[in-house]
């Protein structure tokens, strides 16, 4: 319109008409530009063209193409910002209406000669600019594509997680639904680098990546955010969904690399949005934390954000476990009570359970009040399981019984502590049964601590008695019975024969209790 304008300054009459109605449309259009939506624009295009038209047959005596020439930059500007069919009909609009000037205004013999003129300037013109536009497109398109992937895999980089990551926050926060983050990190990936060199280095991280793309669903986000640290999006997947996926990805993962001169495996931590973290920061956070948990609880497993197991294995605090005292330990062992059995009865009654068979026994009194300790730590492992394992109303499948046999080992790894090395031995080993058949390393009555033996029992007795959200406890008779049928084989004849003893004892104190105050 501007250009319109000067063109036609100076002329007089309803000539002036043309350039006064320009100017007063450019005013108007500067002055709400942010008013301006741009399905509007090549509707105002073609009123330009109108004016170019008007301008052109009204300047009829002046020198050829005096005036057609604003076609040509009404064309460039279609060509170069609107869509290829809105710049195709902008094009055509042109050429019709000059065609009508020329028509009107030209002898016959001339018009095609003028037409072709301006059509064979105009429509190349627009189609060098529209290539032009096109490969600068494409080539700005893969420059911030390339800033967003990471060159070796192919996946994201942390820029593009943390952009993608913020937005999923953003419109999971709107919409209510869940949104999990798995941080895996693979594990002594720096002894690949050390023993076959940085190229296998590199091609285990493209075999690694390629097993987290064949098992991510449709809609997640997969980076590379470390130099072997892969994050993964989960919109709309809870907690337990996303333990799944880092579960089957830890599993394929082993399996991919079993047999190379390296073994690498994977250890995840997983957190979701908002239950772990109110902001897109702090549920990364929480992951970072339950991947450090992971790694700590010895490597190649699935970890699901915990507060409690997490300020155990921070690694900001630079000391690890080997600093907290008993009362946090105790303190994160109720808190699994509470996850596991709905309350915080079942380690402080196997605590009890464990100190009077270990007074039955004649055990020292510093002694008895270990293993008083050891029966409140004794599930502390626990901690690393799901929920979804740990409150499953029915049988455990095979994988899931699997990963619950692993508490004992998980256990200990969170008792690695100085002045904790004899809770740590009883922990780990009081699933051991005497005829060998226990876990997690098959000892036999000889090589099971005695005091992993009391554990044993005081577990088992407080398992069938207590009541469960998924069933009731058997009765107390019931329950003695079952430990003397498993004397000798599941539990040691001495312990058993202990615990009935003292429990005999308490019910007789009871009862004379009762008889006083009646």
């Amino acid at each position: 319109m501007a250009l319109l304008a000067r063109h036609a300054e100076g002329l007089g009459g309803g000539r002036a008409a043309i350039p006064a109605t320009c100017a007063v449309i450019a005013v108007f259009l500067y002055s709400c530009a942010g008013w301006v939506r741009p399905r509007f624009l090549p509707a105002i295009t073609a009123v330009g063209t109108l004016l170019v038209t008007a301008h052109v047959w009204s300047a009829e005596h002046e020198p050829a193409l005096s005036g057609e020439m604003l076609y040509i930059w009404l064309g460039l500007y279609a060509a170069y910002f609107f869509s290829t069919r809105q710049a195709a009909a902008q094009l055509a609009f042109m050429a019709g209406a000059y065609l009508v000037v020329l028509l009107a205004t030209t002898p016959l013999h001339a018009v095609a000669a003028g037409w072709l003129t301006l059509v064979g300037i105009l429509f190349p013109a627009a189609g060098v600019l529209r290539a032009v536009r096109d490969g600068v497109t494409d080539l700005v398109h893969r420059l911030s594509e390339a800033a967003l992937t990471d060159t070796l895999t192919g996946l994201r980089n942390r820029l593009a997680l943390d952009r993608e990551l913020h937005a999923e926050v953003e419109r999971t926060h709107n919409s209510g639904a869940p949104l999990s983050v798995v941080i895996g990190d693979l594990d002594y990936f720096k002894s690949v680098n050390d023993r076959l060199g940085h190229r296998a280095g590199d091609q285990a991280l493209v075999r690694a990546s390629t097993v987290l793309l064949r098992h991510r669903r449709g809609g997640d986000c997969i980076a590379r955010t470390g130099g072997e640290e892969f994050t993964i999006l989960l919109p709309g997947a809870t907690e337990h969904e996303a333990y799944l996926l880092a579960e089957n990805i830890r599993t394929a993962v082993e399996h991919e690399f079993r047999s190379d001169p390296a073994v690498l495996t994977f250890s995840f931590g997983v957190a979701t949005f908002p239950d772990h973290g109110g902001t897109a920061d702090s549920v990364l956070e929480a992951a970072d934390q339950a991947l450090y948990a992971a790694k700590a609880l010895g490597r190649n497993r699935c970890v699901i954000f915990n507060p409690e197991l997490s300020a155990i294995f921070a690694p900001e605090d630079g000391r690890g476990a080997d600093e907290f005292q008993l009362s946090t330990l105790v303190s994160l062992a109720e808190a699994l009570d509470l996850r596991d059995t709905g309350t915080s009865d079942h380690s402080w009654t196997v605590g009890r359970y464990s100190a009077m068979i270990a007074a039955e026994l004649g055990l020292p009194p510093e002694r008895v009040k270990r293993v008083e300790i050891a029966g409140v730590l004794h599930d502390i492992g626990k901690v690393g399981l799901p929920d979804a394992i740990l409150q499953k109303p029915g049988p455990l499948g095979k994988s899931e019984l699997a990963e619950i046999r692993t508490h004992p080992e998980i256990g200990a790894q969170i008792l690695n502590s100085r002045g904790l090395e004899d809770l740590r031995e009883w922990i780990l080993a009081h699933h051991e049964r005497p005829d060998g058949k226990g876990y997690p390393a098959g000892l036999t009555n000889a090589e099971i601590p005695l005091e992993a033996k009391i554990l044993a029992v005081a577990d088992a007795y407080e398992a069938m008695t207590a009541d469960r959200v998924y069933r009731a406890g058997i009765e107390e008779r019931a329950a003695r019975a079952e430990l003397l049928r498993c004397a000798g084989d599941q539990f040691d004849s001495r312990v058993v024969a202990a615990f009935l003893t003292a429990l005999s004892s308490q019910s007789a104190r009871s009862s004379v209790r009762n008889v006083e105050v009646a």
